[in-house]
């Protein structure tokens, strides 16, 4: 493992806890999953220099293996035109004169690309040599290659041999046993117990002293040692009678294991990456308290007990094998790394010989001299340096087919409505939210969709008629300091209390039946007296889960139904009453003048408003997924947006904050009504809010809107059930409604939904520019309109709040996709909720951190194509004031376009400047509607453009050949 940062020499512990924490996952618990770059703490650094260094540290991989890009320039997933693009950005010159057998450094440079091995296979080549699977002209080639490699072969390399960096790597290397075994068993229990939020039946004792405490509490009261490191029990024993601090700990244990003073930093940095999953959840508590349940916690207290367990197990082993303490005098004994040639050099030969289309004769005739130069040129840039080529010709490819499609649909004619729509609809920017889109501007002109942050402006913590405690509804950097609550409206019939009241018996009997059932007698008499009950209910979520789920809610609704509620949305005094937390109930008449105008002015909502507009936030909905909270909606902290466009519209239609906003230039006409409603991703459900209030005068308008919106909706289940291979294709909208409300209620569905795994760009600007592209459920689309926008203040807004979002999202999909095993979480199989905080493998393992297989198999790993409608001046004087997204544009975490908001003119924005871009392609495919495009396919599409209706005269569907479709 690499030194993350240079560490002091004053106190190493604290240098090594601080390299740790930038490099640990900072994941919270579950409850609160928020998508985040993985690898945020080097976001400091350009792109690929961060990902190969955080690879490094972390043992994972930077980038996709290079046969799967390989795959991908034969499939056509990646064109020449990009990777000699790629290289000409990236790679060395090559040499302009022919270096052998007719071949320049430029054929050689590509033919490296393109067929030499990762890893030379010798011993597999030879195999099927003496067994006869090779044709013989290229049994005859490899033999040529063979004897060409022996008499002038690569330059010798000295073999990396990676130093020892604590005991472990020793005492392996020596012919021990892996001590991380024992330490690791007892530490994952003792963390598991301490963070749990619920699961146990009682909590740890002595939580509020913090872990090591706590720990060395449990140990005074005669907890047995584990048989790897004995004696513990005396050194926690010691800590329990006389605290100490945590580094003081750290400190003496490594003075007794020899560590020298320059190695202690890297020590501690690699004993953290060991269980890194469980070290990053004690530093991620300590830096966001609020996600503890009030239990302290500290990486330096988590790192104080591994060091203390670590000791003891590395003295036995030691002792066993007859070996020293001493650190230092361990790693005397490593051999110094060896001189060794580079092995398979014939075959990597072979595969160039073969690319090119040599013979046996060519490769005889090469003189040492040309091979020798091929050696050379081949040896000029790494494996590692070819895979961030391939990866920018991989997103090259990708990002030359949207821009070309934006410019096609211009060429084609911009789709831009020009009288009062009858109904607008306002999104989450979330890229799930293409397809509904497109499935309801498709019905006609009069309906227009609109994208925006999906907590629209309206910061809140936010209780919900049962909850527990208010939770913050916003982004994770901003702290709400308004609360807002939902009440019953009507009281005197007593229907909330009485529903409260039975709500919390169950609650009681629930947790008391879960406890009794984790005993031995109550878990036998329980199975017997509700055992066949809950195989009932396991069988109906399998076999029926949507009639099951439906009938229970039914049922419910009739027993105990929902009271009707209002929000406590805007309070009498500009100061207002403050809840116990100390925050602000509701908003003031200009505060929520201030957010509903500055939204309206952000999204170009500031006129031509509909009779109807629909305020649509998201979340989603499902059984037995632990990562349920992933799919929800980040702009609201990863919890459920129907709160805030239930309470944006509510504002929006008081007749106080309408006469505010006339004040400041925006004018609601008198027709126009807010209606809030959510979303559900996973099961495409619409639950729209406070209908009672509808006015009589706008129920026409809104049966008209919310037709379309059905409509859109089953349309949009349509299109995602192409991705589900147990939905056969050509389902019918009714039919494809049906199967994604099945699997969102199905009890053992792993793929209730594919979340963000298709998101692949970020378009910034008025609809009219994506309007008509079918863009495969892949862009976040965020409305904003440059006209309005004089001095750039609103679009510099929107970049600090959707440019982050939408790069962490995106950043977190790439890291998983690429290495699920290391930056992801691996498949859902063998997964375990623990502590209600996390998942490990089984009953023990690692805290898995990141996205689950079944998340991320569909997704393409690209950095994000950020598409902004303003100019390169414009956009470089927002980075120039937002440090983060500076940091993602100049470093190139996220792949900048500028659009011209006149001209249509686009600027690339690479290697630290906006360079002009020209279309490649002319002539796109035109379908009437998506299902003409998407019908037939399963994997990723190409652009297509879709025509309107008004613009498309009624005609039968025309079979396409689906450019850029792959399988």
């Amino acid at each position: 493992m690499q030194q993350a940062e240079p560490v002091g020499a004053d106190n190493p512990v604290a240098a090594g806890l601080a390299a740790a924490r930038a490099i640990l996952p900072d994941q919270g618990p579950l409850g609160v999953f928020i998508h985040h770059n993985t690898l945020h703490a080097l976001q400091h650094l350009p792109f690929h220099e961060a990902v190969q260094r955080g690879a490094a540290m972390l043992g994972a991989r930077p980038y996709l293996e290079i046969d799967a890009y390989r795959a991908a320039y034969r499939a056509g997933r990646i064109e020449a035109l990009d990777l000699d693009h790629a290289l000409a950005a990236r790679a060395p010159m090559p040499r302009a004169e022919t270096v052998a057998a007719g071949l320049t450094g430029g054929d050689l440079r590509r033919l490296g690309m393109l067929f030499e091995p990762d890893h030379p296979d010798a011993a597999g080549t030879e195999f099927r040599l003496r067994n006869g699977l090779l044709a013989p002209d290229s049994a005859a080639c490899y033999r040529a290659c063979v004897a060409a490699a022996a008499r002038c072969p690569p330059a010798a390399k000295t073999a990396s041999a990676r130093p020892w960096a604590r005991h472990r790597d020793a005492l392996l290397a020596l012919g021990g046993g892996d001590v991380d075994l024992s330490v690791s068993r007892e530490l994952v229990r003792l963390s598991a117990a301490y963070l749990d939020q619920g699961q146990l039946l009682s909590p740890m004792p002595h939580r509020e002293r913090g872990f090591l405490l706590a720990v060395a509490g449990l140990y005074a009261d005669s907890a047995s040692a584990p048989r790897g490191a004995p004696r513990i029990n005396d050194d926690f024993a010691g800590f329990a009678r006389a605290p100490t601090d945590a580094e003081s700990v750290i400190r003496v244990s490594l003075d007794a294991l020899g560590v020298a003073a320059d190695d202690i930093a890297l020590y501690v940095l690699e004993m953290a990456t060991a269980l890194a999953g469980w070290a990053g959840m004690f530093a991620r508590i300590e830096s966001h308290p609020e996600e503890g349940r009030g239990c302290p916690a500290s990486l330096a207290d988590y790192m104080a007990v591994r060091v203390v367990l670590e000791r003891r197990a590395v003295e036995q082993e030691a002792t066993r094998l007859r070996l020293p303490v001493d650190f230092s005098a361990l790693r005397a004994r490593q051999a110094p790394a060896r001189e060794a040639e580079a092995a398979g050099a014939a075959v990597r030969l072979w595969a160039l010989a073969e690319g090119a289309g040599l013979d046996a004769a060519a490769v005889e005739a090469l003189s040492d001299v040309e091979i020798a130069a091929i050696w050379q040129e081949l040896d000029r840039f790494t494996m590692l340096e070819r895979r961030a080529i391939w990866q920018e010709a991989y997103e090259g490819w990708y990002r030359r087919q949207v821009l070309d499609a934006l410019a096609a649909r211009r060429k084609a004619g911009l789709i831009t409505p020009t009288e009062r729509p009858a109904a607008q609809y306002m999104f989450c920017i979330d890229e799930r939210e293409e397809s509904i889109r497109r499935g309801l501007e498709e019905q006609g002109m009069q309906f227009e969709t609109l994208g925006g942050a999906g907590f629209f402006g309206i910061a809140i913590d936010y209780q919900g008629l049962y909850d527990a405690e208010p939770t913050a509804h916003c982004p994770v950097v901003v702290t709400p300091d308004h609360e807002v609550f939902e009440a019953p409206l009507y009281t005197a019939h007593g229907w909330h209390l009485r529903r409260q009241r039975l709500r919390d018996a169950w609650n009681r009997a629930h947790r008391s039946a879960h406890s009794r059932s984790r005993t031995l007698s109550g878990g036998a008499g329980l199975s017997f007296l509700l055992g066949p009950l809950a195989v009932l209910a396991a069988v109906s979520r399998v076999l029926m889960p949507r009639r099951s789920l439906d009938l229970v809610g039914r049922l419910r609704d009739r027993l105990f139904p929902r009271p009707v509620t209002r929000l406590s949305a805007l309070r009498g005094a500009p100061s207002g009453s403050r809840s116990g937390r100390g925050k602000l109930l509701g908003f003031s008449l200009e505060e929520a003048t201030d957010r509903v105008a500055g939204f309206l002015r952000a999204t170009g909502l500031s006129e031509r408003m509909a009779p109807i507009v629909i305020i649509l936030g998201h979340g989603s909905t499902s059984l037995n997924n632990p990562h349920e909270s992933a799919h929800d909606c980040g702009a609201c902290g990863g919890r459920r947006g129907g709160a805030n466009a239930r309470l944006f519209a509510d504002i929006a239609n008081q007749p106080e904050v309408r006469a505010a906003l006339r004040q400041r230039g925006i004018l609601i006409p008198a027709d126009t009504w807010f209606v809030g409603a959510l979303h559900d991703t996973a099961n495409d459900a619409v639950h729209y809010y406070d209908l009672e209030q509808l006015p009589l005068a706008s129920r026409t308008a809104f049966e008209t809107a919310d037709r379309a919106l059905e409509t859109a909706r089953q349309r949009s289940a349509q299109e995602r059930c192409r991705r589900f291979h147990n939905a056969p294709l050509g389902l019918a909208p009714a039919a494809a409604l049906r199967h994604v409300e099945a699997r969102a209620a199905h009890f053992g569905q792993p793929r209730p939904e594919y979340g963000h795994c298709t998101n692949a760009i970020a378009v910034v600007g008025r609809r009219r520019l994506t309007r008509g592209i079918h863009l495969d459920r892949r862009p976040f689309l965020i409305s904003y309109d440059p006209d309005i926008d004089g001095d750039g203040g609103l679009i510099e807004r929107v970049l600090a709040a959707v440019g982050p979002v939408g790069a962490g999202i995106n950043l977190e999909y790439y890291f998983s996709s690429v290495d699920n095993e290391r930056y992801g979480c691996g498949t859902k199989l063998p997964h375990n909720v623990t502590g209600l905080i996390g998942i490990m493998n089984g009953h023990f393992s690692d805290l898995r951190t990141g996205l689950p297989l079944q998340m991320v198999e569909l997704h393409e790993p690209m950095r994000l194509l950020l598409i902004v409608e303003a100019s390169p001046a414009t956009l470089l004087q927002v980075a120039s004031r937002q440090a983060e997204v500076r940091e993602l544009v100049v470093n190139e975490w996220v792949q900048l376009v500028s659009l011209d908001p006149a001209s249509g003119e686009m600027q690339v924005f690479e290697r630290g400047a906006f360079r002009p871009y020209t279309p490649t392609r002319q002539e796109f495919p035109r379908v009437a509607c998506s299902q003409d495009w998407h019908g037939g396919a399963r994997g990723h599409l190409g652009p297509a453009l879709v025509d309107a209706p008004e613009v498309v005269s009624a005609r039968a569907s025309i079979p396409l050949a689906r450019s850029g479709a792959l399988a």
